[in-house]
């Protein structure tokens, strides 16, 4: 393996909420950290590119060589208007980065190439990788859809897809729900709008994915499609009740029918044994409670 400090590591989507915390976290091991932005940006070391065109990643690819690849870049808000550009991006922007490491003729000691729970859909309340996935929106299907198609890859690339539940931490935009809520708890609002409190959610803090991307990149394994997960999940108002407590504040809550998806998934809550068997169990390490603290106290929501 060598001298990690080394080695390149190249992140698409890098200015992107997962790609900024993979960042920070490689560059404080000492990495050289390279990625792909859709927004130009001062970076020296980020790189304008519309993943939807090879002949632009190629060029990035060819150019830099990386030792590691993390591909997080993605359309990957479920309510996002633009089906077409949500397919174009995760099915074939993934498919167009494969096949310029491939024609660059470079071997990458290991790629991850991050998919979503969101394949599983509604189909049982522990999902293992095992199950037939069954997606119920576009962004699980455009997901899945990648996966069928890069499983051509696995006899020609080191690559690992993950299925990461969910994550929140530091960072996170308001269109997602914690962010929303801690939002809220930070800025003593006195009404909340939400949607079905009772669904359950594994609620990772983005650390702890960060940590398990970077176990997994250094592991032997490869050809796998392994979960992203803890096993552990809490309810919305389970969320709220530990933000009154971090707080010191209650806010009302109103149940607003718009906000209540048609088909809500109840529980999803990911089977930690293959992630835990290839990497050990990190998540004794984060708690929930944790997490809303680091971004209750964040001066990201004021």
């Amino acid at each position: 393996m060598g001298d990690l400090s080394k080695k390149i590591v190249f992140i698409t989507g890098i200015t992107g909420f997962t790609g900024v915390h993979l960042e920070n976290f490689f560059l404080s091991e000492g990495w050289e950290v390279f990625g792909t932005t859709f927004q130009t940006s001062e970076n020296k070391n980020h790189f304008l590119c519309d993943i939807t065109k090879k002949g632009e990643i190629k060029k990035i690819i060819k150019g830099l060589q990386p030792n590691y690849i993390v591909h997080t870049a993605a359309v990957s808000f479920v309510e996002a208007s633009n089906k077409v550009e949500m397919y174009k991006v995760n099915v074939f922007g993934t498919l167009n980065l494969l096949d310029a490491i491939i024609e660059s003729n470079i071997n990458p000691e290991k790629i991850i190439i991050v998919s979503s729970a969101a394949v599983y859909g509604n189909i049982g309340e522990t999902l293992s990788e095992d199950l037939c996935p069954h997606p119920i929106n576009h962004y699980g299907n455009s997901k899945l859809v990648m996966e069928n198609l890069i499983k051509a890859y696995f006899s020609k690339l080191n690559v690992i897809i993950t299925r990461p539940f969910n994550y929140t931490g530091v960072g996170q935009s308001l269109e997602f729900l914690i962010p929303k809520i801690v939002s809220h708890f930070k800025n003593k609002k006195s009404i909340i709008e939400l949607g079905n409190l009772e669904v359950y959610r594994e609620f990772n803090d983005v650390d702890y994915l960060v940590r398990c991307y970077y176990k997994l990149l250094l592991s032997e394994d490869t050809s796998e499609i392994v979960n992203i997960c803890t096993g552990r999940t809490n309810n919305i108002s389970e969320v709220l009740s530990f933000l009154e407590k971090i707080s010191n504040h209650k806010i009302e809550i109103k149940v607003n029918p718009k906000y209540i998806r048609k088909n809500e998934i109840k529980i999803l809550k990911g089977d930690s044994s293959k992630l835990f068997s290839l990497i050990g169990n990190l998540s004794k390490n984060y708690s929930l409670e944790d997490t809303l603290t680091k971004m209750f106290n964040s001066e990201t929501y004021r």
